[in-house]
């Protein structure tokens, strides 16, 4: 049994006809993804990782907390792209909303340290101000990156190494320091080497936006505090469900069958839509792991997030009647509110005022989840009502362990839909473009 359940009535008639043989494909794209057998089948080594290597990672990290020398209460990690997005995915979803506005002896929240983000831009406003934070706390300093060189992190990293010399001198900072990066070349590797720097390999098979649930996500996230295992084996779940049932029905095979579908009726968006608010993080991974795997050769569907009900008053009058040319994903939950204490229901109804005139009296008494859930299902069939394809994910409630599933899922059908389309899942060479053109205003040797 899958632990999601998927829905695509409102995929409309046109779409269920073809989709009979494009699932047939895409499970000849599984079978080749399983056997290694397909293109750039060097770069597959996160398909099944739990197993290969995940647990046995996450009891070194467990160790490495245990035993951490130094005193932290917070968390920076510096890195780009799937070097930080997969991490702040998983924070973000997890961590209560205000949690830095709570008092520390709070009942209701689940004791994490914070994490902070560098090196994803080159923003100098966004650097100082977190310079001007880390004097209140004591931080551990997670540098990844698998060549050591990429820029926005290198510069990063130089500025926070030096606040990190100066303010602890040069032993604890060293102690203070963990680097994630290639396990034989680039220059972070010398610099762990030399200066005996804890550090964990990024391994050679598993691409940066595919590494979410090696060292680059799993180190951050457990030493702030979160539980890398249940995150493992929900992904463990979604990729043992896929060696007992190989069928054309699974999710998996089904998600990726219909992207190809919409790519060959003509559509050019693929819209997320989502009603948590605690998943924007979420959605920007999945944004760059269908945009860098499928965006080459003039193919690939733009991926967009979609929230709701606050893009309904916005962004949905052009899913409404705008340009048609869009397929779109419902990412529904049973229950999203995280059972933090037993001696509280922790849920809002609606309540009765009865001289209040504001037209929502009819709402009286009803949960606001039920009411989130109502906008949802409401844009699904105005959507499907104006011809839109529309698919609803079932999930049960957003935790770590649903997450490590939604994670090994998407990542599964990224690589199923670009070898559909005959496009490599791994690389990225159009990003390479900004790159040259930058060191050449720069004058980089």
């Amino acid at each position: 049994m899958s632990l999601m359940r998927i829905d695509g009535e409102g995929l409309g008639a046109e779409y269920c006809a073809q989709l009979p043989e494009w699932s047939q494909r895409a499970l000849a794209a599984l079978v080749r993804l399983q056997t290694k057998t397909c293109r750039a089948s060097e770069s597959t080594g996160w398909y099944h990782w739990p197993r290969q290597g995940g647990f046995a990672l996450a009891r070194d990290i467990h160790t490495l907390v245990a035993e951490y020398p130094l005193a932290y209460d917070m968390v920076v990690v510096v890195g780009i792209g799937g070097s930080f997005a997969g991490c702040r995915a998983v924070d973000q979803a997890l961590r209560h909303s205000y949690q830095e506005l709570q008092e520390a002896s709070s009942l209701t929240t689940p004791k994490t340290r914070p994490i902070l983000y560098a090196g994803h831009n080159l923003s100098e406003e966004q650097l100082i101000e977190l310079l001007d934070i880390l004097p209140q706390r004591q931080i551990v300093l997670t540098v990844i990156s698998k060549s050591g060189a990429t820029t926005e992190t290198s510069v990063a990293y130089r500025i926070l190494r030096s606040y990190m010399g100066q303010h602890y001198g040069g032993d604890e900072a060293r102690q203070r320091t963990i680097i994630i990066t290639d396990q034989h070349e680039g220059c972070l590797r010398q610099q762990a080497q030399d200066e005996q720097i804890t550090s964990f390999v990024l391994p050679r098979d598993i691409g940066g936006r595919y590494s979410l649930l090696t060292a680059v996500g799993l180190v951050p996230l457990a030493l702030a505090g979160h539980n890398i295992d249940q995150l493992l084996q929900g992904a463990d779940e979604l990729f043992t469900s896929l060696e007992t049932s190989r069928g054309v029905e699974h999710p998996v095979v089904q998600l990726a069958a219909t992207r190809r579908v919409a790519w060959d009726q003509g559509k050019r968006l693929d819209l997320l839509a989502y009603a948590n608010p605690k998943l924007p993080g979420f959605v920007e991974w999945w944004k760059q792991l269908f945009a860098e795997s499928e965006g080459k050769e003039g193919k690939g569907l733009f991926p967009v997030g979609m929230a709701y009900s606050t893009d309904l008053h916005s962004l949905g009058q052009y899913v409404q009647e705008g340009w048609s040319g869009m397929i779109e994903t419902f990412l529904f939950f049973r229950h999203d509110i995280p059972a933090q204490s037993s001696l509280v229901e922790r849920r809002l109804r609606v309540p009765g005022f009865s001289r209040l005139n504001d037209g929502v009296s009819y709402l009286e008494g009803r949960l606001l989840e039920e009411l989130s859930d109502g906008a949802m299902l409401a844009a699904y069939q105005a959507h499907v009502a104006r011809g839109v394809p529309c698919i609803k994910l079932h999930f049960p409630r957003l935790d770590t362990y649903t997450l490590g599933y939604m994670i090994a899922l998407f990542e599964v059908v990224c690589a199923l839909s670009a070898d559909l389309l005959e496009v490599n899942p791994f690389d990225q060479p159009g990003v390479e473009a900004y790159k040259k053109r930058m060191f050449s205003l720069f004058a980089k040797p």
